[in-house]
C-alpha cells in the first residue's frame, strides 16, 4: 500500500513536470510505463497472497495429517489387540482339541476292553449251553434294543446287564467326542482364517499409512518448490520496480529543475534505502567419548542420516535404523527414563537421561517395556520396533541431545558421535 501511494506521488510529480516541459520526448518514463508498473505491482501482491494461502493450506494439511496418523495408529492398536485375542483363542482351541483327542482315545480303549469282556462272557454262556440267552444277544439289532427287551431283562444276569450298559454308554461317549472333535477342528480352521484376515487388515492399514505420509511429503515438497518460485519472482519484480521507481524519481527531478530554471520554485529530492542481511547459524556439536554406549538395535541398516535434508526443508534430528516389526530396541547407555509414552509425531517413544546434560531418544515403537522414573542399563531392552506416529514403515528413529537441564531440552547432535553399528 505504501509503495502504491509512493507510485501515485511519483506519477503526480511526473505529470506536474510534464506540464512545464517543452519537450516530452526527453523523459524515458511515460504514463503507459507507470500504469504497466502498477499492474505488475497488483500481480505481485496477488502472487504474495497466493503464496501465503498455500502456506496456510500446508500448515492445515500438516495438522490434519497428524490427526489422521493418530487415527491410523489407533486402528493398528485395535487390530493388534484382535490378533492377540485370536491367537489366545486359537491356543485354547488347540488345547481343547488335544484334550478331546485324548478323551476319545481313552474311550475307544475302554470300548475295546468292554467288548473283549463281552466276548469272553458269550463264550462262557455258549459252553454252558445257555442257547436261549445267546439267541437273544445275537438276534438284537443293537445294544439299545437288547437292553429294552423284556425277555432279555428276565433272563440276563445283573453282571451282563451292567456290562452291556457300560458298553452302550462308552459308544455314546465316543459319538459325542467325535462330534466335539469335528466342531473343534472347524473352530480352529475358522480362527486361522480370522487371524489371516486380521493380519491382512494390519498390513493394509500399514500400507495406507505409508502411502498417506509419502503423499503428504510429496505435497509439502511441491508446495515448498512453488513458494521458492514465487519468492524468486517477487525478488525479480521488486528489482524491476526499483529500476522504474529510479527512472520516475530522475524524471520528476529533471522536470522540477527545468521548471525552476523557467522561473518556478525549486524542488527537492529525497531517497531512501534499506539493506538485507542473510543470517545463518549451525550447531557444531561436541564429540564426547563413546565409552559405555552401545548400538540401540539388533540391525545395522541405516535408512536415514543426521543433518539437513532438502526434501524435509530442514534438519533430520537423528538417524533411522531399519528393523523388523517387533524387534528389540536397546538402551544406548545406562540412565533414568525421563519419558515413556505417546506423541502424535513420535508415536510410542522413550527418552533416557544419562546425566551430564545428555539424553537419548527412541521413537515410533510398537510397544514400551519401561516407564518414567525407571533406571535402565546399557543394552537393556526398553521397547519394540514399530511404525507409530509420523512414520512410513517399521524402523527406529534414534537421537541424542546435549545441553539438557534435566528435562526434555537441549540441542540435537549426531548420534554417531556416541554409537556405531
Amino acid at each position: 500500500m505504501k509503495r502504491r501511494m509512493y507510485m501515485k506521488g511519483c506519477a503526480f510529480l511526473l505529470a506536474a513536470a510534464l506540464t512545464f516541459s517543452s519537450n516530452l520526448n526527453v523523459f524515458a518514463v511515460t504514463e503507459e510505463d507507470r500504469q504497466a508498473q502498477e499492474d505488475k505491482i497488483e500481480d505481485l501482491e496477488s502472487e504474495k497472497d497466493q503464496a501465503n494461502s498455500e502456506l496456510d493450506s500446508l500448515q492445515t494439511d500438516k495438522a490434519n495429517t497428524e490427526q489422521e496418523i493418530a487415527n491410523l495408529d489407533s486402528q493398528l492398536e485395535d487390530i493388534q489387540t484382535q490378533i492377540a485375542q485370536t491367537n489366545t483363542d486359537l491356543e485354547q482351541a488347540q488345547a481343547d482339541l488335544e484334550q478331546t483327542q485324548q478323551d476319545l482315545e481313552d474311550a475307544k480303549e475302554k470300548e475295546e476292553s468292554q467288548y473283549e469282556t463281552l466276548k469272553v462272557r458269550i463264550n462262557v454262556m455258549y459252553r454252558k449251553g445257555e442257547t436261549g440267552y445267546l439267541e437273544i444277544l445275537l438276534g438284537a439289532d443293537d445294544i439299545t434294543s437288547l437292553l429294552n427287551s423284556t425277555e432279555y431283562i428276565s433272563k440276563i444276569s445283573d453282571y451282563d446287564s451292567n456290562l452291556l450298559q457300560s458298553l452302550q454308554e462308552t459308544r455314546e461317549q465316543i459319538e459325542e467326542l467325535e462330534a466335539q472333535q469335528e466342531a473343534e477342528v472347524q473352530r480352529i480352521s475358522d480362527l486361522k482364517a480370522d487371524l489371516e484376515d486380521q493380519e491382512t487388515e494390519l498390513n493394509t492399514v500399514l500400507d495406507e499409512k505409508a502411502q498417506y505420509i509419502m503423499s503428504l511429503n510429496t505435497d509439502i515438497e511441491l508446495t515448498q518448490e512453488h513458494i521458492s518460485e514465487l519468492e524468486s519472482n517477487i525478488e525479480a519484480e521488486e528489482a524491476a520496480l526499483a529500476e522504474i521507481e529510479a527512472e520516475i524519481r530522475a524524471a520528476a527531478a529533471a522536470a522540477q529543475e527545468e521548471a525552476a530554471q523557467s522561473g518556478g520554485s525549486s524542488g527537492g529530492d529525497s531517497s531512501g534505502g534499506g539493506s538485507v542481511s542473510d543470517v545463518s547459524d549451525a550447531v557444531s556439536p561436541s564429540v564426547p567419548s563413546a565409552s559405555g554406549w552401545v548400538w540401540p538395535s539388533n540391525t545395522s541398516i541405516l535408512t536415514d542420516t543426521f543433518g539437513y535434508q532438502a526434501w524435509r526443508g530442514g534438519n533430520h534430528n537423528g538417524i533411522d535404523i531399519g528393523a523388523s516389526y517387533g524387534s528389540p530396541i536397546y538402551a544406548a547407555a545406562s540412565g533414568t527414563v525421563l519419558i515413556a509414552g505417546w506423541s502424535n509425531s513420535a508415536g510410542n517413544w522413550v527418552v533416557i537421561n544419562h546425566g551430564g546434560g545428555v539424553l537419548s531418544v527412541y521413537m515410533h515403537a510398537s510397544a514400551l517395556y519401561v516407564s518414567a522414573g525407571q533406571s535402565v542399563s546399557a543394552g537393556q531392552s526398553i521397547a519394540a520396533v514399530g511404525s507409530t506416529g509420523y512414520s512410513t514403515g517399521p524402523h527406529l528413529h534414534f537421537g541424542v541431545m546435549e545441553g539438557s537441564s534435566g528435562g526434555y531440552d537441549g540441542y540435537w547432535v549426531n548420534p554417531l558421535n556416541y554409537v556405531s553399528p
